[in-house]
């Protein structure tokens, strides 16, 4: 009798919990969060990386074919200044560390960026961006990487208007990607179909987890011209604060393929590159 009674008062919890989970289920979420406020800071780290990538240089009627890697580390600490609706008009961003590693032939190459250590300024004119650097004037590399970047940008073009269930299924055209890939890219075309695949706790904060895919197309600038072009597949999994809106955690794998001519040392190189991408990062808010 007590093992029947057990049996059953088992069943009614595990039937307990089952309801429990249906009702989380139908619980909606904005998954855009809440806009923008002047003085928060944000603390991002990241990484970038093309692995073994076949790549063919042409030039003055040589070709050289090599397996190239490339690894990019970045960690910026980003304050908003000013705010207008969901929209960050002026920020400040200090570039912590921003190094690119290359490795070719089994020779690698460390170097940061010409960025690396100053402090941007970033207003927002119209639809761009303004950049210039704090207590200094930024030389003529610094002037080609700033004109590459963008300020604090929101993903609202990425998220649905409304609130969602678990279970959500969207897709977005690719050109919601042009704020977040920043002033290098041009021309981007394709789709990026979307999930929202569950809710869960990650560092004590309760985060909806979105899985997402992307297939697109389009320019790469080198030396401020679309020279490059570029085509992508990935694989994304962003973890994104219900609190806060911000996406503090992001990994994401796929491929890559760039065909076009860059420039180097005054030179013009017919380049191409095959091979697989990841990166990860990681968003604080202090």
């Amino acid at each position: 009798m007590l093992k029947l009674k057990w049996t059953i008062g088992a069943v009614a919890v595990a039937l307990t919990a089952l309801n429990l989970g249906r009702a989380a289920d139908d619980e909606t979420y904005d998954l855009r969060g809440p806009a923008p406020e002047k003085g928060q800071v944000f603390v991002s780290k990241g990484t970038l990386k093309i692995k073994e990538a076949d790549t063919t240089i042409k030039l003055a009627g040589q070709t050289l074919d090599i397996k190239m890697t490339l690894l990019v580390t970045s960690e910026e600490e980003a304050k908003v200044l000013a705010v207008d609706g969901r929209e960050v008009t002026k920020c400040q961003t200090k570039v912590i560390k921003e190094q690119a590693e290359v490795t070719a032939n089994e020779m690698t190459q460390t170097e940061p960026t010409a960025l690396e250590k100053e402090t941007i300024i970033s207003e927002r004119d119209g639809k761009k961006w303004k950049h210039s650097l704090v207590d200094t004037k930024p030389s003529d590399k610094q002037k080609k990487e700033l004109d590459n970047r963008n300020g604090i940008e929101n993903d609202d073009d990425l998220y649905p208007e409304k609130k969602v269930k678990v279970g959500h299924k969207w897709s977005v055209d690719a050109a919601a990607l042009n704020k977040l890939l920043g002033n290098s890219f041009t021309e981007i075309k394709g789709k990026v179909n979307q999930t929202f695949a569950k809710v869960e706790e990650l560092d004590d904060e309760k985060v909806a987890v979105i899985e997402s895919t992307a297939k697109i197309t389009g320019k790469m600038k080198d030396d401020g011209e679309p020279t490059l072009d570029v085509e992508m597949e990935m694989k994304i999994t962003t973890w994104k604060s219900i609190k806060t809106g911000v996406s503090v955690k992001e990994k994401f794998e796929g491929k890559i393929k760039l065909a076009g001519t860059v420039k180097q040392e005054g030179m013009k190189l017919d380049m191409t590159l095959s091979g697989p991408i990841s990166g990860e990062s990681t968003t604080k808010m202090k």
